[in-house]
């Protein structure tokens, strides 16, 4: 049976875009990558460790602030940070399907399953388990350091763009955040940030 996971990241941080990554193959290649949690690892690690896993079947699903922003219940939107991941969860299982058809899909639990299942047909929807902690998973581990590349390397984007080091987290970041305002506006903190954090009415 192939087998795949899923995991992502950006959830916790206030800058920055939402991604989910699902990864599949086989179980015994992936335990040889030694693959741990990515938030312990250097940057240099998760990159080179990125190469390897992305020769495995593959999926990215990414959302930036801006669309986040405009999707969030508190900012206007339908939906709320659990209902936009079980949006993207259900569409990088839907292009993975097409990829290796894996028999069972391992997702690292963040909210009620219906929030995922609700967006996908019966066939597909049985294939998935939901299990908290999940990333001992190989599958899972794989899953978190793609999405964990992807988000790093859009926040550098984002530095970029915005001439401000963007901080990852949700602790000290008011001092960027407060610079990022004094050099573009207020308005443009839905740009680079997720507004319905708390830290944007203490701005």
């Amino acid at each position: 049976m192939i087998l795949a996971g899923c995991d992502e990241a950006g959830k916790g941080d206030y800058f920055g875009y939402l991604v989910v990554a699902c990864v599949c193959g086989d179980v015994e290649k992936l335990q040889k990558l030694k693959l741990r949690d990515p938030k312990r690892m250097s940057i240099r690690q998760i990159f080179a460790l990125e190469k390897e896993v992305k020769k495995f079947p593959h999926v990215i699903i990414r959302i930036s602030p801006t669309r986040y922003n405009k999707l969030h219940r508190a900012t206007g939107g339908r939906y709320n940070l659990n209902e936009i991941l079980g949006w993207m969860h259900a569409q990088a299982v839907k292009q993975l399907e097409e990829k290796c058809s894996p028999g069972r899909v391992v997702i690292d639990r963040f909210a009620s399953p219906g929030v995922v299942l609700s967006h996908l047909d019966s066939g597909v929807a049985e294939k998935l388990v939901f299990e908290e902690r999940a990333e001992s998973n190989p599958h899972v581990a794989a899953a978190a350091l793609l999405a964990r590349a992807e988000f790093i390397r859009k926040q550098e984007m984002l530095s970029r763009k915005a001439g401000v080091r963007l901080p990852r987290g949700s602790t000290h970041v008011k001092e960027a955040a407060r610079e990022l305002i004094k050099r573009h506006g207020r308005h443009a903190l839905a740009n680079f940030a997720k507004l319905h954090f708390r830290i944007t009415s203490q701005l």
